[in-house]
């Protein structure tokens, strides 16, 4: 199996290590922006939160909150639920047929994932989201729409902060200049 070039790329980069007065600042500003984004999941009444707290683990974590890769990790996130539900679905709604056509259409997406076409949604999000949607204790045939909703609500609030970040460290880089 080969990956795209820019997961490839990614791989073979060495992690930022943060200094040890970074990473105690960093852990300080962990502790409000998780009450922050579990008090909007509470007010908000969006249940199952490890959908936003995978895709903050995902993008924010591994990508390490690459921009480019914002889009398509909320897309192939997105996907991979829905291909979870397609999956979980169809062999119930008609079982010999049911079977044929979700086994098609895990082929055709594990192709486009392995050639690395559409990488917008599938991707490595998609891959992962499908892993988490399938876990039957998550019941992906009935909470689908939870499921998304929980997804969009994180990448909705880590990406909201992730661009307030950006634009005050453009103000500052601005100023300074």
């Amino acid at each position: 199996m080969t990956m795209p070039e820019t997961q490839h790329a990614q791989a073979a980069e060495p992690p930022h290590r943060p200094g040890i007065v970074q990473a105690c600042l960093l852990v300080l500003g962990v502790v409000p922006f998780m009450a922050g984004l579990l008090s909007l999941y509470s007010v908000l009444g969006v249940g199952l939160p490890l959908f936003g707290f995978v895709f903050l683990l995902y993008w924010a974590g591994i990508l390490r909150q690459e921009m480019a890769q914002f889009l398509p990790s909320v897309i192939g996130g997105a996907g991979g639920i829905i291909l979870g539900w397609t999956l979980v679905t169809l062999p119930h709604v008609h079982p010999q047929l049911g079977v044929v056509a979700a086994g098609l259409v895990l082929a055709a997406i594990l192709f486009c994932f392995m050639r690395g076409h559409l990488p917008w949604l599938c991707n490595n999000a998609m891959m992962l989201f499908l892993i988490v949607a399938t876990i039957p204790e998550l019941d992906v045939s009935r909470r689908i729409a939870t499921m998304l909703l929980s997804l969009a609500l994180g990448a909705g609030y880590m990406g909201a902060v992730a661009c307030l970040i950006l634009w005050i460290a453009a103000r500052r880089k601005s100023g300074a200049a």
